[in-house]
């Protein structure tokens, strides 16, 4: 089998682009744990062509994304609420997932062991 030329994920929306019926994605929060990706199949051959380009990049392209209502819009449906940003590791800045993610509460309280956190909590 011969190996295919890499694509860029400029070259990927390039190609999708110049479709006569430019495919359209809907991403939304379905419930407390999932999203929701939904589109014809032309619409996730796209998404999946963006992500499979975007493991490919350049090591100093390490994050790249779309969404409703920033740059890429024209790839949603009007009923989507989320875009996606994809960021390849490793990278120089380190994982966004560990500087985003809830810092543990160091109470052994029946309240956090739970999953739900503090039951009582005050705001300032």
């Amino acid at each position: 089998m011969a190996k295919s030329k890499k694509l860029t994920t400029n070259e990927i929306v390039a190609f999708y682009s110049r479709m006569k019926k430019q495919p359209k994605l809907t991403i939304q929060k379905l419930n407390k744990s999932k999203i929701l990706i939904e589109g014809s199949a032309k619409a996730l051959e796209f998404l999946g062509k963006v992500v499979l380009a975007h493991s490919q990049a350049d090591a100093d392209d390490c994050g790249n994304g779309l969404g409703p209502r920033a740059a890429g819009s024209s790839w949603f449906r009007k009923d989507s609420t989320l875009g996606f940003y994809l960021h390849r590791l490793p990278c120089r800045k380190g994982s966004l997932a560990k500087k985003r993610a809830p810092k543990k509460h160091k109470s052994h309280s029946p309240a956090s062991q739970d999953g739900q956190g503090p039951k009582n909590t005050t705001s300032n």
